[in-house]
């Protein structure tokens, strides 16, 4: 089954099994929101020493250890 989720304005495309667990639903939607670019205000309060987020994850490169 492939659910569209609309978050932050971008779409995301998951697929799971029909009987998936809780947990390891919710361990995928933290690694959904853990994968952002970080809010502009941050490099505007830390200048230039944040200036991206180092732990972005592409899904194709870096898979999850689950």
């Amino acid at each position: 089954t492939v659910s569209t989720q609309s978050t932050w304005g971008i779409e995301f495309f998951v697929t799971m099994g029909a009987y998936t667990t809780l947990d390891r639903k919710l361990k995928r939607a933290k690694k959904i929101k853990q994968n952002r670019p970080i809010p502009y205000w941050v490099r505007l309060q830390y200048k230039s020493k944040i200036r991206y987020n180092a732990k972005r994850r592409h899904w194709r490169r870096t898979k999850l250890k689950m």
